[in-house]
């Protein structure tokens, strides 16, 4: 009859080679998720108001002007000249947000954390094992 020592190196194995190459690779996918697909840049935006209505307007990081046309009932809490962060896309200025985005692939990052510890761990135990 096996013990549980028997029993634990096929175990921790097979958590091995299941956990540690799927939490590595959601890993990548959320890094790559980060820097390439949802990049957002944040700049410091300026309530103005001209003779074509009200909004924010902020510089990217080319140094071009963006202009985000607001009613006036959307910034009533703000006066002329006052400064706010504005999220936006690099390479879609046109696309912005005042609150802060969430993190892209925020659910795959967590699952892949937790699968590497798994398979880390499992990894280590497996070393670890062999001497008791």
């Amino acid at each position: 009859m096996p013990t549980a020592l028997d029993m634990a190196g096929p175990i921790l194995e097979v958590l091995t080679w299941l956990c540690l190459p799927a939490g590595l690779g959601l890993l990548f996918y959320t890094g790559f998720l980060r820097r390439f697909v949802h990049p957002w840049d944040v700049a410091e935006a300026v309530v103005y108001s001209d003779s074509t209505g009200v909004g924010f307007r902020w510089f990217d990081r080319k140094h071009q002007v963006h202009n985000a046309p607001m009613s006036p009932y959307d910034i009533r809490d703000m006066a002329v000249g006052d400064t706010l962060p504005v999220y936006y896309h690099p390479k879609r200025p046109t696309q912005w947000q005042a609150t802060r985005p969430e993190e892209a692939g925020r659910t795959a990052s967590v699952l892949g954390r937790c699968l590497t510890a798994i398979g880390a761990v499992a990894l280590l135990a497996g070393f670890v094992l062999p001497m008791f």
